[in-house]
């Protein structure tokens, strides 16, 4: 193309642009902007900006409150920035399936998506139906200084499985999601659904996680992500619900108030089952209960409930513990159908309830 076609071509795209209350650069993969005016015109405004952005760019939005009337769907290999989680604030305004999603999750890809980065803006839905915050489909995700609260559904999704319900065919690894504080969803506040092993080797560190419906982190596929320095309080469910554990890493997590409300079945701070073959890790964790348990409902503090086949192996150290009932049990491990070798101390736990509880299939040792 040459010059002179390339700067007609941008002057159209300017001018689409304006016309619909945005601005946007011209530069390709530098930054482009957009302006909120605080009216139902605001999400055509951020996702006409994002269909004129080219790969790289980082797409600036600004102007206080954003009110979404619909969804927004973010392009892959670009950047999403607000001012700040205070100074830009994205405000579900009618009912939706979710607020922020990636192309590759509500266009049915195949495959994941390219990289994709979201910092320093908020999301605040309006607590009614299912709607979950930010669901991405990508491999290398950055979300980062990101307010989630008040979801209907989930705050934070990373899923193998587009809207269409049919998972992906290759792998999605390698994203970090730091430094976020996600409250008030009606279902989990962090999510990784994954039911082909595509979703793995992530990082889920240093986050907020506070009065979740459900559990505050749900992996239905742990393998090899890295749960630690994070705080859950006040969730309805387990605190950290990590299935399918191999290579894991869960560390210096402080979990209190997990079940909360709970009158029947059984509710623990940190709770996976394992997988054959490479160990996982449960180190230097906080798990309390701080407030009074309900009758009817049972507690376990940190648990594996059993080997997926094959034999599966857990390092369990220097966790602190504290229960406040009879009926809890602050370790629980249990091998059935398969094996579970246990390397097991250094571990503090008080109050009155059961240190240590062993089920079928396990083996347990102080390691070497």
């Amino acid at each position: 193309m040459n010059t002179a076609r390339r700067a007609f071509t941008a002057c159209l795209s300017l001018s689409f642009c304006l016309a619909l209350g945005a601005c946007s650069s011209s530069a390709p993969g530098g930054a482009t902007s957009v302006t909120c005016q605080g009216n139902s015109g605001d999400a055509a405004r951020i996702q006409a900006v994002i269909g004129q952005s080219e790969p790289g760019a980082t797409i600036q939005i600004g102007g206080g409150t954003c009110l979404l009337t619909r969804d927004v769907v973010l392009s892959g290999n670009r950047t999403y920035a607000g001012g700040s989680t205070t100074g830009t604030v994205l405000k579900q305004g009618a009912a939706m399936a979710f607020m922020l999603a990636s192309s590759d999750y509500a266009g049915n890809s195949t495959t994941t998506g390219d990289p994709l980065q979201i910092r320093d803006l908020t999301l605040a839905c309006d607590g009614t139906g299912r709607t979950d915050g930010i669901v991405i489909l990508n491999w290398r995700v950055d979300v980062s200084q990101v307010n989630v609260h008040d979801c209907g559904g989930s705050g934070i999704v990373d899923t193998s499985v587009p809207a269409d319900g049919k998972p992906i065919t290759n792998t999605s690894v390698n994203s970090r999601f730091e430094n976020n504080f996600v409250t008030g969803s009606g279902q989990y506040g962090f999510a990784v659904i994954d039911p082909v092993n595509a979703v793995t080797d992530g990082f889920f560190t240093d986050n907020q996680v506070a009065d979740s419906g459900s559990d505050g982190v749900y992996l239905q596929n742990a393998e090899g992500w890295n749960i630690s320095g994070n705080h859950l309080y006040g969730d309805g469910g387990d605190g950290i619900d990590a299935a399918r554990l191999y290579g894991t890493t869960i560390s210096s997590n402080y979990i209190e108030d997990f079940g909360v409300g709970q009158r029947t079945g059984t509710w623990s701070g940190i709770v996976g089952t394992a997988q054959d073959g490479p160990g996982s890790v449960l180190l230097g964790n906080k798990v309390f209960s701080l407030v009074a348990e309900r009758n009817g409902a049972s507690h376990r503090y940190i648990a594996v409930t059993k080997a997926n086949s094959g034999t599966g192996h857990v390092s369990a150290y220097a966790n602190v513990i504290e229960t406040v009932a009879k009926a809890d049990q602050a370790f629980y491990f249990n091998g059935t159908p398969h094996s579970l070798v246990v390397a097991f101390g250094a571990n503090q736990v008080s109050g009155p309830g059961a240190a240590r509880v062993l089920g079928g299939g396990v083996s347990i040792s102080s390691g070497t």
